[in-house]
């Protein structure tokens, strides 16, 4: 590492580095590169301070660092980061495609490639990486959720409801997969199967206020197959379980279409299928902010 001093300074750089004052990470990291220029790990340390402080210099740290360490597939990762957080994506890209050669068996890279390949607008070669990921780690949860997200992002509904069905497999109670199954049957006309994966996340979810929108879901696919008796049922239900009254219009709206118009005015079936979007979409926040996404 060089000097006892470097080495103390690199530890007290990093514990700040960590603790989030980047700032102070630099300047350590800086002070060391003066005594020892061609230090790897002060090298880095600067350069991922740097990127984090959003100053230009970042990479340039991080290219010294490969220079002197070619087969440090860490340094390619942290420099690709250090790409992307000035949108230099063709270089991220590059860069990725370094660690993974010299890390072939982490899939994390290929993840990475597929979302740059993504941004791009290359569609074919993003599902090529996370479709590679996949076989290479089945067990990887988040290379399976990728591939969902790119093929739903692309309108290829069929292709991410099969993967959201293989990502069932693995993990039967996986909320966030059973609300991509029932939101992918929805959008190919699969009623009835959406009603089923939206049933399955009543007992799946367990958060109790997330109850009503599953609910909402399973009143959309009856909407959808016109069965009003049925949606009424469960929109009687659905206020039961509904502490906002998100679902007081949504009755008014069924209810009229089961005994016909009334006194009271009902909302019109945009109306209605904008609301339940929203609630769909809702859904989905909760639960991608739980996995981090």
């Amino acid at each position: 590492m060089g000097t006892a001093a470097t080495n103390d300074r690199y530890e007290d750089a990093l514990a700040r580095y960590n603790g989030g004052d980047f700032q102070a990470a630099r300047e350590l990291a800086l002070q060391g590169l003066a005594d020892e220029p061609k230090d790897v790990n002060l090298l880095r340390l600067a350069g991922k301070s740097s990127a984090e402080l959003d100053l230009a210099d970042a990479t340039g740290y991080l290219e010294q660092a490969v220079d002197i360490e070619p087969d440090n597939a860490d340094a390619w990762r942290e420099l690709a980061e250090a790409f992307l957080y000035q949108n230099r994506l063709s270089e991220a890209m590059s860069a990725i495609q370094q660690a993974i050669e010299l890390r072939p068996d982490d899939v994390s890279g290929l993840i990475d490639l597929g979302h740059g390949a993504l941004a791009s607008g290359r569609v074919d070669e993003a599902i090529s990486h996370l479709t590679q990921a996949v076989e290479r780690d089945p067990g990887s949860t988040i290379a399976r959720r990728a591939l969902i997200d790119v093929y739903r992002a692309t309108g290829r509904h069929e292709e991410a409801l099969k993967a959201a069905e293989n990502l069932l497999q693995l993990q039967p109670d996986d909320v966030l997969a059973t609300l991509d199954a029932a939101e992918l049957n929805l959008a190919l006309g699969r009623s009835e199967n959406a009603v089923v994966e939206y049933a399955r996340l009543t007992a799946i979810d367990d958060e109790p206020e997330h109850e009503v929108y599953a609910y909402h879901g399973m009143i959309q696919a009856e909407i959808q197959r016109e069965q009003w008796r049925r949606a009424l049922d469960l929109a009687i239900e659905a206020t039961r379980v509904d502490r906002y009254g998100r679902t007081t219009d949504l009755l008014a709206f069924v209810v009229t279409e089961v005994f016909g118009k009334a006194d009271r005015p009902a909302p019109s079936r945009a109306e209605v299928d904008e609301a339940l979007a929203a609630s769909q979409a809702e859904h989905r926040r909760l639960h991608t902010e739980d996995h981090g996404f």
